[in-house]
This record gives structure tokens, sequence and C-alpha cells, in this order.
């Protein structure tokens, strides 16, 4: 199958929490087809003469109106709906150590580079060696939103490098890395990873704003459908990085805590 994998992060301006997000779609036209047709049906369309596009762009962070929650409502739908999942890591940084990615004097900068870099590599890894729906990831292509943190960071270099270079087969695991923006009409699949992102950031950093809320609750609503209980930061530190994929595989979070010195050892064996 030709599956597009969608990037997206929430928190880059937080001093608590960050999270990478990643959704993946193995069947596009589907699920962007359903996108468009919710924004149709609501008249979501853009108005702002800045932009070429007929819909406006669905972004957590502006929301405003009840049609804002409406089309929302209906895309966490479109999304339980349809075949495609979405993996994400969730960084605490009362437990960031930097150490782990560099040395003493290294600046604190440049190791959190390395770390996006190493936490976009450790999202995407498990999926591609062990396909959540069992069929082969190849010819992929992997979708960033240039305007994030991590498109100054060059983590899709970091990745065609470690995903591409040292690959061997007749077809590469990721076969394109692509900085997009968000708001265009092509990109109504992005949009979706903003908002499953933006949800989940909400669950930890609750907003003010009652229609902010109102997604969040019904986001944690819909997946219990498919196996997710709580959507609280207890319910997901329950479980290691290593049993997400097993128990949810529709919608997982890994807290990222840094490795013991039990585990080190072991990485150095």
């Amino acid at each position: 199958m030709r599956f597009r994998i969608y990037v997206d992060e929430s928190g880059t301006h937080d001093d608590k929490w960050l999270i990478l997000g990643m959704l993946f779609v193995p069947d596009h036209g589907a699920l962007h087809s359903a996108l468009c047709r919710v924004k149709e049906e609501q008249g979501y369309f853009n108005k702002s003469p800045k932009r070429k596009a007929r819909f406006k762009e669905l972004h957590l962070t502006e929301f405003r109106s009840p049609r804002d929650v409406n089309v929302a409502k209906a895309w966490i739908d479109c999304f339980i709906a349809q075949s495609c999942y979405y993996r994400s890591v969730v960084v605490d940084w009362s437990v960031w150590d930097g150490s782990h990615f560099g040395g003493p004097f290294d600046p604190d900068a440049l190791k959190r580079r390395r770390a996006y870099k190493k936490w976009a590599e450790m999202l995407l890894h498990p999926e591609l060696k062990e396909p959540t729906l069992g069929e082969p990831i190849y010819h992929a292509r992997l979708l960033l939103d240039k305007l994030r943190v991590m498109y100054g960071y060059d983590v899709l270099e970091h990745l065609r490098y470690r995903f591409t270079e040292n690959y061997e087969g007749e077809s590469p695991f990721v076969e394109t890395f692509e900085h997009i923006e968000s708001w265009r009409d092509a990109n109504q699949c992005l949009q979706l990873c903003d908002l499953l992102t933006g949800g989940l950031h909400q669950s930890l950093v609750p907003a003010r704003k009652p229609v902010k809320l109102e997604v969040r609750d019904y986001l944690a609503a819909a997946l219990q459908s498919v196996g997710v209980r709580q959507f609280s930061a207890g319910f997901w530190r329950g479980y290691v990085k290593d049993s997400l994929r097993k128990h949810f595989p529709k919608f997982s979070v890994w807290f990222w805590k840094p490795p013991t010195r039990k585990e080190r050892r072991q990485r150095r064996r």
C-alpha cells in the first residue's frame, strides 16, 4: 500500500510538555475525500485573501466558534471510521536529561535538536518494521508541516538518511520526505494530525476556552470505542512503549522517559 505519513507537533512553546505526533494513512484518497466532504457540508470555507484555498484551515489553537467544533467532531468521527492510525510521543521536560544526547560541553539547544530527531525516528521505526495493519509499508510519503520546530531542526534530513541510506531491498520504506504547508487544500490529513495532536495536548494543558475543551472531551469519548478507556497522562504511563501498539493499534501515546542505568548497560552489550 502507498502510505502517507503526516508529522505534526504541539507544545513547542510549552515549558512543560512536548508532543510529536504521526498520522499513518494507508488510503489517502478515502480519508481526504471524507474530510473535504465535512468542510463542504459545514460551509467551512476560506475567507482570507492571503491564501488561495477553498477551505478554511482547521487549526485547534484558532478555534472560536461552534462551527469549528462541529467540523472537528465530524473529523474525529472520520478518523475513527477510516483505516488510518495515530502514534505519538510525549516528552515531560521535567524529566529531560540532555546527557543522553550529547557531551557535558554541548549546548542544550544542540541536545534538544538531536532528541527531536531521535524521538521522530523511534516513532517511525516500529511501524516500518512491523506495520500495524500487517501490510508492508513501501514507497511511503512522509510529510511534515514546514512551519514547525522540527522543520528548523532538519528532522526530515535525519529521517531520510536513517531510512534510505542503509536500506537494502527493491523498494524503500519511505520514498519521499517533504515539507508541506498545512493550510493548502491538498493537505487536509495533516490538519487532522494537528487536531489529534492538539487534542492530546489539551488533556495535559487544558485551555480556558470552552470550545477547545469540548473538542478534547469529544476526542476522549470517541477513543473509548478503540480501547482507550481514559485520556489522562496516568492512563498512558501505565503502559511501556513496546506494548502500546499491541493494545492500542488505532491511537497510542508513549510517555518518553530517560533510560535507566540498567537499560543503558543492556544497550551497550
